[in-house]
């Protein structure tokens, strides 16, 4: 075992066969997971098995639901600080260089999420 490799979280030993699944991310996030992965001795692909599986591993979803303060607090203010800049930008007279922002969030998300808004 290499040195920081993680257990196999349970349930996940060797002696099944695993099966190939696809999964997308963006080429700078892979990126990210790549050298995150690699300074722990891990392949990305493994690393992604392992923090998923690490992520669920209580089925009652313990581990997930400590989270969701972190995701709900990281949503507000991201959203405050977005409505604040609108302001300033509006108050500005920016209202093209916000709509052009504000189009290409939509296109990011779109990317990130899969799928298209049409």
């Amino acid at each position: 075992m290499k040195p920081n490799r993680p257990e196999n979280p349970s349930g996940t030993g060797h002696a099944e066969k695993r099966a190939p699944h696809s999964i997308r991310f963006l080429d700078p996030e892979w990126e990210r997971i790549a050298a995150f992965a690699g300074d722990r001795g891990l392949a990305p692909a493994e690393f992604v098995r392992f923090a998923a599986l690490a992520a669920i591993e209580n089925e009652d979803g313990a581990s997930v639901d400590r989270l969701a303060p972190l995701i709900e607090t990281t949503f507000r203010l991201t959203y405050i600080l977005g409505t604040r800049k609108r302001d300033e930008m509006v108050e500005a007279g920016e209202r093209e260089a916000l709509k052009s922002l504000i189009a290409e969030a939509r296109e990011r998300q779109d990317e990130i999420l899969g799928g298209g808004s049409d």
